[in-house]
């Protein structure tokens, strides 16, 4: 199994609604099926009773179908395709522009703990000899962090297809919830179960992928969209941004989320299948940090999330 990293890209498309997170209708219709396929298991998923550090993890007094679709409803708005983004689109369309310029932000002499805008919130599939595979980005968190750090307000133009009115996006907070899916989401290598596509497994792995990306949107200040930090010496990762230097951040939801996902899992994926997904969130585990950087235990972040 390849490992996972996160970095940073901003991207549109054009849209179709699927539950309450309304999905491009660029994304190409089979890998829109799977998403909604997704959806659809989330809102029937069976939970057992959670780990009480899943509760603290997720904010929940409960977890339910009910209150883990509404988690990640809360952060994640639109779901893009990975073309989304191109030179014509930025340049011609002028899909991502400036709202107003000399911002003051909240926190804006605060920077967060981790800064790298290449590599902070996009999923990717990578090993030390690869450029890497991308599985997923939050564009909002993105925008919200690249328009912080300028003091302007960005927004974002969202087409809803030929001779509809677009939707504009104002990036206010990294709660926008823009995320765009890469080609590695749905990559036979990254599969779960190739020989059953539409595995419960095969769902299970990439609704851990959002859960992951969609703690992004969270944060403030020191903790604005709980960026990734370089891997420390002697990690598998070493020298990536591919580790957390606290307790509740991406790794941890989507390892939480994945574990608690997996009991229900037992009765309809297959041994092998559990495996795999067992070994998915022991590799997210493995990235957080308990002893930063500065040599501190890591805690939790706050998670409320920034806002103008």
């Amino acid at each position: 199994m390849k490992k996972l990293i996160l970095a940073s890209l901003l991207a549109t498309a054009t849209l179709a609604q699927a539950n309450d997170i309304v999905l491009s209708e660029k994304i190409k219709n089979g890998l829109m099926k799977k998403i909604e396929r997704d959806m659809d298991v989330l809102d029937n998923l069976k939970f057992k009773e959670a780990n009480p550090r899943t509760l603290e993890v997720m904010g929940l007094p409960a977890l339910n179908t009910t209150s883990a679709s509404k988690w990640l409803n809360d952060r994640v708005n639109y779901v893009i395709e990975e073309n989304a983004l191109t030179v014509f689109k930025l340049l011609v369309k002028r899909v991502i522009y400036v709202e107003q310029d000399g911002v003051s932000y909240p926190n804006g002499n605060v920077l967060p703990y981790s800064q790298n805008p290449a590599n902070q919130f996009v999923a990717k599939d990578f090993t030390a000899k690869e450029e890497g595979i991308t599985v997923m980005s939050n564009m909002g968190a993105a925008l919200y962090m690249g328009g912080k750090s300028e003091k302007k307000l960005y927004g974002m133009k969202v087409s809803r297809g030929l001779l509809k009115k677009q939707i504009k996006v104002t990036i206010d907070s990294p709660r926008a919830g823009v995320i765009q899916v890469g080609e590695g989401l749905f990559d036979p290598r990254l599969t779960v179960n190739p020989e059953n596509e539409k595995s419960l497994a095969n769902s299970l792995n990439r609704l851990a992928t959002f859960f992951h990306e969609a703690r992004h949107s969270d944060g403030n200040g020191v903790s604005l969209a709980f960026a990734h930090s370089k891997c420390l010496a002697g990690h598998d990762m070493e020298g990536q941004y591919a580790c957390d230097e606290n307790l509740n951040g991406p790794y941890t939801v989507g390892a939480v989320m994945m574990t608690e996902m997996i009991k229900s899992c037992d009765e309809t994926c297959s041994p092998r299948d559990v495996e795999v997904l067992k070994a998915i969130a022991l590799d997210s585990a493995s990235r957080i940090i308990h002893t930063t950087r500065k040599g501190v235990p890591a805690t939790d972040w706050d998670a409320a999330p920034e806002s103008l």
